[in-house]
């Protein structure tokens, strides 16, 4: 099959760049200019849009972020290193330390985190705090934070009826995990170097 003839192809978005812009020789702005005034309505709609947009982004006159907001920003998009395979890890459980279900809580305490449930945990020589707080219907937002030297390189998996749900802390050890189903939890914080499985949740 012939190729159409070049004056009825659709200019690309390079050439109508370098049009703009008046990086074109004679004869090629020539060829994109009897293209433009021909019956072609798709290029002629493109170049005003394109015309737009480089308009927009000359007059962009954004503020630079503070430098703690670019540093956090590529933190969050940089690449994790891979954690150690199952084999290369031993299991241990965390003991619990805390649970406002069974042990005592100020009454002060009580009227603060309403319904919401409190336990802490004991990973080593570590700890783990979490939150569970019910949602609209059967769901629950679970929110903790890990006390570790680098949480950020940990990943907490929690298993909740046919659902897994992953997150990773940010340097501060704090996560959240949003619309996790009722039921029992099955909590696993995997870190560099060892994994620990809390001991079964009902929630």
């Amino acid at each position: 099959m012939r190729r159409p003839p070049i004056a009825r192809r659709h200019l690309d978005t390079r050439t109508l760049l370098e049009y703009l812009d008046g990086r074109l020789d004679v004869a090629a702005r020539s060829r994109v200019e009897d293209h433009l005034g021909g019956p072609c309505g798709a290029c002629r709609e493109r170049l005003r849009e394109i015309g737009w947009l480089v308009q927009t982004m000359r007059q962009d006159r954004s503020a630079i972020p503070p430098e703690r907001v670019r540093a956090r920003a590529l933190e969050a998009l940089s690449v994790r290193p891979p954690l150690p395979t199952a084999a290369a890890q031993a299991w241990q459980l965390a003991v619990l330390l805390f649970d406002s279900l069974t042990d005592p809580v100020p009454a002060v305490t009580r009227r603060a985190t309403g319904n919401a449930r409190w336990l802490k945990f004991a990973l080593g020589e570590h700890t783990l705090e979490i939150e569970a707080e019910p949602e609209s219907g059967d769901a629950w937002t679970l929110r903790g934070r890990l006390d570790s030297p680098e949480p950020a390189l940990h990943r907490i998996d929690v298993e909740a009826r046919e659902e897994r749900l992953s997150t990773w802390p940010d340097t501060g050890g704090r996560f959240a995990l949003d619309r996790v189903p009722a039921g029992t939890w099955t909590i696993i914080v995997r870190g560099p170097d060892e994994r620990f499985r809390l001991p079964p949740l009902t929630i």
